[in-house]
């Protein structure tokens, strides 16, 4: 099974990176070339990754969102445990991600990317390698948008509309179960959930207390899928309520 993913991935790699990007920079070295297999460790291709010969200030706050969902290793995520750390390990270290989430914008500006995307393009596509490409590239963007650095930051007015916008692409979502997996699900209800502890909300009684809560909301492993079902039925309700 290891084996097999590791395929996977290579292919998701190999796939992503010969799309050609209209981006102000792209990346030099990519999955596929020379210069890639030359380099001999993950930490030398994340160095081969980062932003050179360009000043970040010179580069808007979507296009470094846009460059930052191009990263190589910005899907590999799903083959960790913990989709949260493994996003984590992917981009942390990356000075456009770094840059991104310092910027004023920076929500604003995820919101409108993730919103603007119509997710019924998956049913345009025919290749399983590209619906997984599609599909991990927009649950990477899910876990940017939990990111508590960003969502702290947020007003209450903010929150709350951050949240409606959130929610029209869960009905989406819904509508096309059969792309999204499970750990799209529990993103979304990681940012209700930290979003809802912000605002002061009242949750479904016991949610806190069920078997495998904690590892759900460090980590976002879900162990425990009622979870996940009672905060999407939370989140429904606050929708219809407000």
């Amino acid at each position: 099974m290891k084996h097999f993913y590791c395929l996977l991935l290579y292919a998701l790699l190999l796939h992503a990176a010969s799309a050609q990007s209209p981006l102000k920079w792209d990346y030099p070295c990519k999955p596929g070339t020379d210069c890639w297999n030359a380099l001999t460790s993950v930490d030398e291709r994340q160095t081969a990754c980062q932003i050179k010969g360009i000043d970040l200030n010179t580069l808007s706050t979507e296009e470094l969102l846009l460059i930052t969902m191009e990263h190589p290793f910005f899907r590999s995520f799903v083959f960790h445990d913990s989709p949260s750390e493994g996003f984590g390990f992917a981009v942390n270290g990356f000075n456009g991600y770094q840059e991104f989430v310092t910027r004023k914008d920076a929500v604003r500006t995820l919101v409108e990317v993730y919103e603007q995307e119509d997710f019924t393009n998956v049913l345009q596509i025919s290749d399983t390698i590209e619906i997984g490409e599609y599909t991990l590239k927009w649950t990477g963007v899910e876990l940017l948008m939990m990111n508590p650095a960003l969502l702290d930051r947020m007003s209450r007015e903010e929150s709350i509309h951050y949240l409606k916008r959130l929610h029209i692409k869960l009905i989406a979502k819904r509508q096309l179960n059969e792309f999204f997996g499970g750990t799209s699900f529990a993103a979304s209800a990681l940012i209700y959930y930290r979003l809802a502890t912000n605002l002061g909300f009242t949750l479904s009684p016991n949610v806190l207390e069920l078997d495998g809560f904690e590892l759900f909301k460090t980590k976002l492993i879900v162990t425990n899928n009622r979870i996940i079902e009672l905060l999407l039925d939370d989140f429904d309700r606050y929708v219809k309520r407000n």
